[in-house]
């Protein structure tokens, strides 16, 4: 058996109005908080920190691994990859992380993505296979989403799209 990691990234726009970034920044903590209690989920990176939502890159997360951003990603279109909201969180199975992102409050934000985020040629997610009883780290995150977005997807690395995330 195996559990589902779950990887997101997205660069804000930084055209964003401030309504738009207050409307963001106010649904962050309830749709955690929504994830938290979802059939099926197990943590995330956040767990157990001081829930600042600003990470630096090489901030130490424990057993998730130290905070590491998709550098590598060929089409950033010269926007600082700083400015951005990742997330790393593990799951039971692909269906009870499918369940979370579209159903509820995070279905509801999803729909409100492209007000806050760059619609980038890159994939907004990656999800992979951990082994019981292991963690997923930041760096594996982000070399599934790189490798994701040079190569596609495939029994590895997948998305909720893809015939691998459809199971």
């Amino acid at each position: 058996m195996s559990t589902i990691a779950l990887y997101t990234f997205g660069l804000l726009d930084p055209a964003m109005e401030p309504a738009a970034l207050a409307d963001l920044a106010g649904r962050g903590d309830e749709i955690y908080s929504a994830g938290d209690h979802a059939p099926g989920f197990l943590g995330r990176a956040e767990e157990g920190y001081d829930g600042d939502a600003v990470h630096q890159p090489g901030e130490d997360f424990g057993p998730w691994g130290s905070y590491v951003l998709p550098l590598g990603l060929t089409d950033l279109a010269g926007h600082d990859p700083h400015a951005h909201i990742a997330t790393l969180s593990l799951w039971r199975d692909v269906g009870s992380a499918r369940l979370f992102v579209y159903s509820g409050l995070h279905r509801e934000a999803l729909q409100l993505r492209y007000d806050w985020f760059l619609k980038g040629s890159w994939p907004g997610h990656v999800l992979w296979s951990v082994e019981d009883g292991s963690v997923p780290r930041w760096s594996d995150g982000v070399a599934n989403l790189e490798a994701l977005a040079l190569d596609g997807s495939s029994a590895r690395r997948f998305t909720f799209g893809s015939q691998w995330g459809r199971t």
